[in-house]
């Protein structure tokens, strides 16, 4: 889920200071959702966020993020559905931002990053064979690392 066919950049790219994201997806079928690393491929030593200097920051990131049973988990869990099962992935991102990102964001900008919930909507065609088929919109959310700026003040 999420991927693309074509080589564009991903939507939750969409700023110049976003390293990368722990996209909320299945891991398969019949599995849990659960948070994976977007855009920071581990044996890519030139990323900024696989640099040894950043281990700690990112351990303490991915502590919270890959625990099933820890917050970011929870929240993304349990978003309001609308018709049809749609998920309201902007409640997530409201109660991400009220809940967990001011938190973890005073343990890491010190290293010199943030963290910030993001969702977006794609829409997919879904074919019915012979009989045609419709486009249904996709949700998505996500947790974008990125470079902290100091705000101007």
């Amino acid at each position: 889920m999420g991927a693309a066919c074509c080589k564009c950049t991903p939507r939750w790219k969409n700023e110049e200071d976003v390293l990368c994201a722990y996209l909320y997806e299945e891991c398969g079928c019949c599995r849990p959702r659960k948070f994976n690393l977007r855009g920071c491929k581990a044996d890519d030593n030139e990323h900024e966020w696989n640099a040894a200097i950043n281990a700690t920051v990112r351990k303490l990131v991915e502590e919270e993020i890959f625990n099933p049973f820890g917050q970011p988990v929870e929240i993304a869990a349990d978003v309001p559905k609308a018709c049809c099962g749609y998920e309201m992935f902007e409640a997530a991102v409201a109660r991400l931002e009220k809940e967990w990102s001011p938190k973890m964001n005073q343990k890491i900008e010190p290293y010199g990053f943030m963290v910030e919930g993001f969702e977006w909507v794609e829409y997919r065609y879904v074919s019915h064979g012979q009989h045609g088929g419709h486009t249904q919109p996709v949700p998505h959310f996500c947790i974008r690392v990125k470079k902290f700026a100091e705000k101007d003040e």
